[in-house]
């Protein structure tokens, strides 16, 4: 199985704080961490060019990625009034070939439903509706895939299972294919976020382990969709010295023309302790642990960036990523790239 070029591993150690064992908890208010974002991208025909050489910091000093990120705001208006910590989280993006397919949990109280959306060009997005099939119980954080016209879906918290869809909003239920115990130490109380990549010669599952104290993403491996995973092995930790130095979550890789690319969520009490989650690339050539989407001043992502979901559109990229309010809402939001893939 491929990998990343370069990849860190940070000491782990007691958290006296701790993020929200089931990666939900509160993104409390936290200062501005706002960079300049070009507006370069657009929807149609982004231009295509290698990211900022040299890229400003954010104002708390983070490094950032370069690559010009546009925020497009939510893809979905407020339709009911919601409460703190409600909204939608997890978006998995696939690209079908006729459009786009996204999954995402709305969470409502103690309630969560899998719910699903399409969209022609990424840009304007069908309402939205309750998917089917699965019991509502194990239905969060999925990972979707969509290969010879067969949807897979990865899913669950504390374990691992599977589904099929042949139409991306009918389920039909797997076997469990990876438990806590069989994930590493560094999962030994959970494991969520998973995220599946499909190969010709097999699956890779990048998910998050959380051990009771901080979060940590590693990967396991299987022979097809729907077999078990075996081998996990821890890929990245917290670094202690960074924007990250509490947790690392939620990762999603995408592999590009020249490079595998690793997105993922930090989360951080440099700033701020509860600190929010950013979401951050990893560089695959350096190990550089720079931010992505940074705070913004106020608005639908002014708390935290987070879960982030990145698919190749034309020459660029399109992710969807949950950004929590200054009013404590969990929102589905777009952002654009013009970096050549």
């Amino acid at each position: 199985m491929r990998r990343l070029a370069a990849v860190f591993l940070a000491g782990c150690g007691p958290d006296p704080s701790g993020p929200a064992a089931a990666g939900k908890g509160s993104d409390a208010p936290a200062a501005a961490d706002t960079a300049e974002t070009s507006d370069t991208g657009t929807d149609a025909e982004p231009d295509c060019a290698p990211p900022d050489a040299d890229p400003p910091p954010t104002a708390a000093g983070h490094p950032t990625d370069g690559w010009r990120w546009h925020k497009h705001g939510p893809l979905f208006e407020d339709t009911v009034p919601l409460a703190y910590t409600e909204g939608d989280l997890s978006p998995t993006v696939v690209d079908t070939g006729a459009g786009l397919h996204l999954l995402f949990t709305r969470q409502e109280g103690t309630s969560q439903a899998l719910w699903a959306s399409t969209s022609p060009d990424g840009v304007a997005w069908t309402e939205p509706v309750a998917v089917s099939g699965l019991e509502p119980s194990g239905i969060e954080y999925p990972s979707l895939a969509y290969v010879e016209g067969t949807f897979h879906l990865w899913y669950g918290s504390g374990s691992v299972d599977y589904a099929t869809s042949a139409d991306g909003f009918t389920f039909t239920p797997g076997g469990t294919v990876l438990r806590a115990s069989e994930a590493g130490d560094f999962a030994s109380l959970s494991l969520l976020y998973p995220h599946a990549v499909v190969h010709p010669d097999g699956v890779e599952l990048w998910y998050t382990g959380f051990d009771g104290a901080r979060f940590a993403i590693g990967t396991a491996t299987s022979t097809a969709p729907g077999e078990p995973f075996t081998g996990p092995s821890l890929v990245l930790a917290h670094d202690p010295d960074g924007w990250d130095n509490t947790s690392v979550a939620m990762p999603m890789v995408v592999d590009g023309t020249h490079a595998r690319q690793l997105w993922y969520g930090g989360y951080d009490t440099v700033i701020a302790d509860p600190g929010p989650w950013r979401v951050g690339r990893l560089d695959p050539d350096t190990g550089a642990r720079q931010i992505s989407l940074p705070l913004a001043e106020s608005g639908p992502d002014a708390w935290s960036t987070r879960d982030p979901s990145v698919v190749r559109v034309g020459d660029g990229w399109r992710m969807v990523y949950v950004g929590m309010g200054d009013d404590g809402v969990y929102r589905l939001m777009a952002a654009t790239s013009d970096v050549c893939p």
